[in-house]
Formats: C-alpha cells, structure tokens, sequence
C-alpha cells in the first residue's frame, strides 16, 4: 500500500528527472521511499545537497527526515516524520514542502508499475560508493560515487540471496549507519523470503537485542 501511494505521490507530483533525492538514514519508511521511486521507474539519489550539486545533478524530487538535509535544487521537497507510526509531519511545514505522510492518504493503494529498460540507473550512492551487500559498512571509505543500474542490482541482491540458501532464519536484522546498504541487504532479506528488521542509526543494543528475541532471528548483521 505505501509503495503504491509514494509512486503514485512521486508521478503525480514531479516530472521526470536525474532522480529521486533520498536524503534519510537506514529506517523503514527510507525503504518505502525507495521501492516507490522504482515502483514509478525512477532512479534513487543517495546523498547530501552539496554532493548532488558537485555532480552536476538535479533530482525531480527531495525527501527527508529534517529541512536542512532536503535538495535544495530539488523540483519538490517532501518532509516525512522520523516517528515509525506518525500519519502527519510534526509542525508546521516550510513554503511549498509537502507532507510525506498525511499527502500520501489520498493517492490510491495500488499502482502499476513503470517499465523500464534494465540498463537504466537504478541507485546512486554520491556519497560513499556503493559496497556488495553483506559488506561492512566501513569497506567503501573514500570509493567513488558509484551508479548500479536496475539489472547490476538484481544480479547483486540475486547473488546474496543465492548464497544465503540453507540457512533456516526467518528474518534478518538490518543494522546499518549507511542507507546504500541498508536497502540493499533489505532486499537480499526478501528475495530469500525473509522478513528484514531494519533497525535506525541511534537504536541501541537492548532494541536489537529484543528484535532478534522477537523476530527469531539468529545470526544478526551489524556495523
């Protein structure tokens, strides 16, 4: 449901561009903003404003947790609540910023995907490079910024979930400060048919250590 509304938000909403700025840390509705932009056939940015600016790129849209870490060349600016069960943005929104939870309300629950060619960029990380899934977080220090198309993605996340076979977790804890990753090892999760538990930056210890008691899961991965 919130994939289709995000989609149907995103189409409705900015034309295309070089992409779709997601300026948030790993959380779950980060997952959600990015599964809509490619459920709309758009390109994830992964990034801060002056990282975009340097690459010559102008995202069709912007969305994020706080104003200061909106696109500020962005077509439209979103500002979504960093509380998980918030249906509204806390306060009063900046000029012409939408709400990416309240707006999202009246856009409808399903949405037809957009096809695009595999070869069309799927995911830009501008600011650390992009690691294979599984990797630690501190692998890609000082790579360049790195672009996977859908396909080299796909063969990514394929090659995870293929060599994760066997093993009998139902879930898998995602525990990243870097949002690249964090999507990437979510989607490994559910192409093994896993539930994937993503944890933010500031959770503590005890939080994962009841969300592995919870979930049943047994070999969590960490920073």
């Amino acid at each position: 449901m919130w994939l289709a509304k995000i989609a149907g938000l995103i189409t409705v909403e900015s034309d295309q561009g070089d992409g779709v700025h997601v300026g948030l840390p790993p959380h779950w509705r980060t997952v959600a903003w990015a599964c809509g932009a490619w459920l709309a056939g758009r390109t994830v940015l992964l990034g801060r404003t002056e990282e975009i600016d340097t690459a010559g790129l102008s995202p069709e849209l912007s969305v994020a947790f706080t104003p200061e870490d909106l696109c500020d060349s962005a077509e439209v600016q979103v500002l979504i609540p960093a509380a998980s069960l918030a249906l509204r943005w806390p306060g009063e929104l900046p000029a012409l910023v939408l709400d990416g939870a309240a707006d999202l309300m009246s856009y409808p629950d399903r949405f037809t995907p957009v096809g695009v060619p595999t070869d069309m960029p799927c995911l830009t990380d501008l600011a650390t490079g992009l690691t294979a899934a599984g990797a630690q977080d501190g692998a890609s220090d000082g790579a360049e910024p790195t672009t996977l198309t859908r396909c080299e993605l796909a063969t990514r996340v394929e090659a995870a979930a293929t060599g994760s076979e066997g093993q009998t977790v139902r879930a898998t804890l995602v525990r990243r400060s870097r949002t690249a990753q964090a999507l990437q090892e979510v989607l490994v999760a559910w192409r093994a048919g896993r539930t994937a538990v993503v944890l933010t930056p500031e959770a503590g210890d005890d939080v994962a250590a009841s969300a592995i008691r919870q979930e049943g899961i047994t070999e969590p991965r960490t920073d």
